[in-house]
């Protein structure tokens, strides 16, 4: 069962593990900024409920980042606004 999180936890956890990555720092002559993750209409098979979306921000470092989403996705999931305190 995956925890669950916010968009900023998870847009931290994916960020920290790309800035980690020494082959996509080499990679890139500029800071990747992940963006926030968004929530899907439905789960993936996989039963994630988010994805973030930056194909063609990254050129030479989308495939690394795909297997570190995918990684992130595996251990949480997007919490809904209602257990994280906030009235909608």
């Amino acid at each position: 069962m995956r925890d669950l999180a916010s968009g900023v936890e998870i847009q931290a956890m994916v960020q920290a593990r790309v800035d980690a990555d020494e082959v996509i720092q080499a990679a890139s002559d500029r800071k990747i900024i992940i963006p926030m993750p968004k929530p899907t209409a439905s789960e993936s098979p996989t039963g994630c409920n988010w994805t973030i979306h930056y194909l063609g921000q990254f050129p030479g470092c989308e495939g690394q980042i795909d297997d570190i989403v995918s990684i992130v996705q595996n251990d949480v999931n997007l919490a809904p606004p209602s257990m994280l305190g906030v009235v909608a």
